[in-house]
C-alpha cells in the first residue's frame, strides 16, 4: 500500500511541475501592489492531464502495450529528458527539491529548464536504451507525447474544465459549471451562446458560363 501511495505522489508531483512549467502564474502591478494571476498548477490542471492520459486509453490497449499506467510511463519519460539535460550541462539554474519533494529529476529543474528538458525529448536527444514501455523502441510516440502534453495543459487551462469545480471528476453528463473559468476571464471569452440560429452566409447565385 505504501508503494502505491508513493507512486501516486511521484506521478502527481511530476505533472504538477509540468503544468507549472507550461503555464506559470503571472505577476503584475495594480495600484502599486503586486497581483497574481493563477497558472495551470494553481488551477489543478494537472488533474485534467492525468485523467486524460489514464482514462482515454482502454484497459485492453494498455494490456496490449504492457503498460499499467500511461501517466507513470510519461512521468518517467520526462525524467529521462531531465537527466539528459543535466548530464549535458545545459540547465540554466541549479537543481532544487523544495518545490515538488515527491518527484524525480524533472521536478528538480527550474521552470525554464523543465521546458528545455521537454525540447530535448522532442528532439530525441536522450538515452534511448533505458526507456520504459510504451516509449521504448517507439520514438515517434515520444515526439507526439510532447505535443500532447503541451496541448492538454492549454486545453485544461482555457477550456471550461477549471470551472467545473467539485463536479470535474464526475462523468461528463453530470458536470456543471460552478463558476466562470479563469482562462475564459483572462482572454475575455464571454462563454457559449445558447438558442442562436447559425448564420450560414448569404445566398449566392453563380451565373452560367457565357452569361453575364
Amino acid at each position: 500500500m505504501t508503494r502505491h501511495v508513493s507512486s501516486d505522489l511521484y506521478i502527481t508531483s511530476t505533472f504538477q511541475s509540468l503544468a507549472q512549467a507550461v503555464i506559470p502564474p503571472a505577476y503584475y502591478f495594480q495600484n502599486i501592489s503586486i497581483k497574481v494571476k493563477p497558472g495551470a498548477l494553481e488551477l489543478r490542471v494537472y488533474e485534467y492531464i492525468l485523467a486524460i492520459l489514464d482514462q482515454s486509453i482502454s484497459q485492453k490497449i494498455k494490456s496490449q502495450m504492457n503498460v499499467a499506467s500511461m501517466a507513470k510511463s510519461t512521468a518517467q519519460l520526462l525524467d529521462s529528458g531531465a537527466v539528459a539535460l543535466i548530464q549535458s550541462g545545459e540547465n540554466v539554474k541549479l537543481l532544487t527539491v523544495s518545490g515538488f519533494p515527491y518527484g524525480g529529476p524533472f521536478t528538480y529543474l527550474s521552470q525554464i529548464d523543465r521546458l528545455k528538458a521537454i525540447s530535448k525529448l522532442d528532439r530525441l536527444q536522450i538515452n534511448k536504451k533505458h526507456l520504459s514501455l510504451p516509449y521504448k523502441d517507439n520514438l515517434g510516440l515520444i515526439r507526439n507525447m510532447m505535443d500532447v502534453l503541451n496541448q492538454l495543459t492549454l486545453f485544461g487551462f482555457y477550456s471550461e474544465w477549471t470551472g467545473y469545480g467539485s463536479s470535474a471528476t464526475l462523468p461528463p453528463e453530470k458536470r456543471r459549471l460552478e463558476y466562470v473559468p479563469v482562462g475564459w476571464e483572462q482572454v475575455h471569452y464571454p462563454g457559449p451562446s445558447y438558442a442562436y440560429r447559425d448564420f450560414r452566409g448569404f445566398k449566392a447565385f453563380m451565373p452560367k458560363k457565357g452569361k453575364k
